[in-house]
Protein backbone atom coordinates (compact mmCIF):
# COMPACT_ATOMS: atom_id res chain seq x y z
CA UNK A 1 0.00 0.00 0.00
CA UNK A 2 1.28 3.42 -0.90
CA UNK A 3 1.48 6.35 1.48
CA UNK A 4 -1.38 8.80 1.82
CA UNK A 5 0.48 11.58 0.05
CA UNK A 6 1.59 9.67 -3.04
CA UNK A 7 0.28 10.61 -6.46
CA UNK A 8 -1.30 7.15 -6.64
CA UNK A 9 -3.46 7.83 -3.56
CA UNK A 10 -4.23 11.42 -4.58
CA UNK A 11 -5.68 10.19 -7.87
CA UNK A 12 -7.78 7.64 -5.95
CA UNK A 13 -9.08 10.34 -3.61
CA UNK A 14 -10.01 12.67 -6.48
CA UNK A 15 -11.93 9.87 -8.18
CA UNK A 16 -13.74 9.03 -4.94
CA UNK A 17 -14.94 12.62 -4.53
CA UNK A 18 -15.72 13.03 -8.23
CA UNK A 19 -17.96 9.93 -8.29
CA UNK A 20 -20.59 11.89 -6.35
CA UNK A 21 -21.12 13.96 -9.53
CA UNK A 22 -22.04 17.14 -7.66
CA UNK A 23 -19.56 19.36 -9.48
CA UNK A 24 -19.80 21.36 -12.67
CA UNK A 25 -16.22 22.57 -12.98
CA UNK A 26 -12.67 22.02 -11.76
CA UNK A 27 -12.93 24.84 -9.22
CA UNK A 28 -16.02 23.42 -7.48
CA UNK A 29 -14.49 19.92 -7.30
CA UNK A 30 -11.29 21.40 -5.89
CA UNK A 31 -13.20 23.38 -3.25
CA UNK A 32 -15.24 20.31 -2.33
CA UNK A 33 -12.14 18.17 -1.85
CA UNK A 34 -10.48 20.87 0.23
CA UNK A 35 -13.61 21.31 2.39
CA UNK A 36 -13.57 17.58 3.23
CA UNK A 37 -9.98 17.93 4.45
CA UNK A 38 -8.42 14.68 3.22
CA UNK A 39 -4.96 14.26 4.70
CA UNK A 40 -3.58 13.37 1.26
CA UNK A 41 -3.33 17.07 0.44
CA UNK A 42 -2.17 18.31 3.83
CA UNK A 43 1.03 20.34 3.83
CA UNK A 44 2.89 20.67 7.15
CA UNK A 45 5.79 22.88 8.13
CA UNK A 46 7.52 24.12 11.26
CA UNK A 47 7.17 27.81 12.02
CA UNK A 48 10.66 28.84 13.13
CA UNK A 49 9.45 31.89 15.04
CA UNK A 50 6.96 30.07 17.26
CA UNK A 51 8.55 26.61 16.99
CA UNK A 52 5.19 25.02 16.23
CA UNK A 53 4.04 22.75 13.44
CA UNK A 54 1.47 24.35 11.15
CA UNK A 55 -0.79 22.75 8.58
CA UNK A 56 -2.49 23.89 5.42
CA UNK A 57 -4.30 22.10 2.63
CA UNK A 58 -2.49 22.48 -0.66
CA UNK A 59 -4.90 23.74 -3.28
CA UNK A 60 -2.16 23.41 -5.90
CA UNK A 61 -1.76 19.73 -5.09
CA UNK A 62 -5.52 19.16 -5.33
CA UNK A 63 -5.74 20.96 -8.67
CA UNK A 64 -2.71 19.08 -10.02
CA UNK A 65 -4.30 15.74 -9.06
CA UNK A 66 -7.56 16.79 -10.78
CA UNK A 67 -5.62 17.81 -13.91
CA UNK A 68 -3.85 14.45 -13.94
CA UNK A 69 -7.22 12.69 -13.74
CA UNK A 70 -8.43 14.77 -16.71
CA UNK A 71 -5.21 14.12 -18.67
CA UNK A 72 -5.56 10.38 -18.08
CA UNK A 73 -9.18 10.61 -19.29
CA UNK A 74 -10.61 9.49 -15.95
CA UNK A 75 -12.62 12.70 -15.59
CA UNK A 76 -14.51 14.59 -18.29
CA UNK A 77 -13.05 18.06 -18.20
CA UNK A 78 -16.22 19.95 -19.07
CA UNK A 79 -18.58 18.28 -16.56
CA UNK A 80 -16.22 16.89 -13.91
CA UNK A 81 -17.88 13.49 -14.06
CA UNK A 82 -16.14 10.15 -14.25
CA UNK A 83 -15.53 8.58 -17.63
CA UNK A 84 -16.06 4.84 -18.07
CA UNK A 85 -12.36 4.33 -17.23
CA UNK A 86 -12.76 6.53 -14.16
CA UNK A 87 -15.75 4.51 -12.98
CA UNK A 88 -13.77 1.30 -13.44
CA UNK A 89 -10.80 2.75 -11.54
CA UNK A 90 -12.97 3.29 -8.43
CA UNK A 91 -12.68 -0.45 -7.78
CA UNK A 92 -9.43 -0.81 -5.75
CA UNK A 93 -8.67 -4.16 -7.38
CA UNK A 94 -8.78 -2.64 -10.87
CA UNK A 95 -7.28 0.74 -10.01
CA UNK A 96 -3.60 -0.09 -10.75
CA UNK A 97 -4.44 -1.68 -14.10
CA UNK A 98 -6.70 1.18 -15.22
CA UNK A 99 -4.26 3.89 -14.13
CA UNK A 100 -1.27 2.06 -15.62
CA UNK A 101 -3.04 1.61 -18.96
CA UNK A 102 -4.18 5.24 -18.96
CA UNK A 103 -0.61 6.41 -18.29
CA UNK A 104 0.71 4.18 -21.11
CA UNK A 105 -1.97 5.56 -23.45
CA UNK A 106 -1.04 9.13 -22.53
CA UNK A 107 2.63 8.44 -23.25
CA UNK A 108 1.82 6.72 -26.55
CA UNK A 109 -0.39 9.64 -27.60
CA UNK A 110 2.66 11.86 -27.00
CA UNK A 111 4.76 9.56 -29.18
CA UNK A 112 6.59 7.72 -26.40
CA UNK A 113 6.24 3.96 -26.05
CA UNK A 114 7.38 1.80 -23.15
CA UNK A 115 9.86 0.22 -25.58
CA UNK A 116 11.43 3.63 -26.26
CA UNK A 117 11.72 4.21 -22.49
CA UNK A 118 13.38 0.79 -22.17
CA UNK A 119 15.79 1.66 -25.02
CA UNK A 120 16.60 5.01 -23.39
CA UNK A 121 17.36 3.21 -20.11
CA UNK A 122 19.66 0.79 -21.96
CA UNK A 123 21.49 3.62 -23.72
CA UNK A 124 22.02 5.45 -20.43
CA UNK A 125 23.18 2.28 -18.65
CA UNK A 126 25.71 1.59 -21.42
CA UNK A 127 27.17 5.12 -21.25
CA UNK A 128 29.56 4.40 -18.35
CA UNK A 129 27.02 5.15 -15.63
CA UNK A 130 26.92 2.27 -13.16
CA UNK A 131 23.56 3.27 -11.69
CA UNK A 132 19.98 3.27 -12.94
CA UNK A 133 18.91 6.54 -14.59
CA UNK A 134 16.69 9.21 -13.11
CA UNK A 135 13.53 10.35 -14.89
CA UNK A 136 15.35 13.52 -15.99
CA UNK A 137 18.07 11.50 -17.75
CA UNK A 138 15.44 9.36 -19.48
CA UNK A 139 13.37 12.42 -20.46
CA UNK A 140 16.43 14.20 -21.84
CA UNK A 141 17.38 11.11 -23.83
CA UNK A 142 13.85 10.73 -25.21
CA UNK A 143 13.23 14.42 -25.87
CA UNK A 144 15.95 14.35 -28.53
CA UNK A 145 14.04 11.86 -30.69
CA UNK A 146 10.55 11.18 -29.34
CA UNK A 147 7.32 13.15 -28.99
CA UNK A 148 6.92 16.37 -27.08
CA UNK A 149 6.01 15.99 -23.44
CA UNK A 150 6.92 18.25 -20.54
CA UNK A 151 9.39 17.12 -17.90
CA UNK A 152 6.70 17.42 -15.19
CA UNK A 153 4.24 15.27 -17.16
CA UNK A 154 6.93 12.69 -17.82
CA UNK A 155 7.79 12.58 -14.12
CA UNK A 156 4.23 11.95 -12.93
CA UNK A 157 3.62 9.40 -15.69
CA UNK A 158 6.71 7.42 -14.70
CA UNK A 159 5.74 7.74 -11.05
CA UNK A 160 2.30 6.30 -11.75
CA UNK A 161 3.75 3.55 -13.95
CA UNK A 162 6.06 2.60 -11.10
CA UNK A 163 3.33 2.72 -8.48
CA UNK A 164 1.11 0.58 -10.72
CA UNK A 165 3.97 -1.94 -11.01
CA UNK A 166 4.44 -1.45 -14.76
CA UNK A 167 7.94 -0.07 -14.19
CA UNK A 168 10.21 -1.06 -11.35
CA UNK A 169 11.63 1.90 -9.47
CA UNK A 170 13.26 2.97 -6.24
CA UNK A 171 12.97 6.57 -5.06
CA UNK A 172 14.14 8.62 -8.06
CA UNK A 173 15.77 5.76 -10.00
CA UNK A 174 13.97 3.95 -12.80
CA UNK A 175 14.81 0.31 -13.45
CA UNK A 176 13.96 -1.95 -16.32
CA UNK A 177 10.27 -2.55 -16.93
CA UNK A 178 8.75 -5.68 -15.45
CA UNK A 179 7.12 -6.90 -18.68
Amino acid sequence: MYGERTLYRKVQVVLEYAKEEKHTDKESLSEYIESNKPTNFLYSWRDKKTDTVKHRYSRNSIERAIKICMDLKLLQSEKMILTSSGKSAIDPRRFPTIIGNSAKDFLEAAGISLDSILNAIRVILHSNKPYPPTYIEIWENLSKTEGAISKEEFQWLLTLLGQCKILSMSQKRIFLPLF
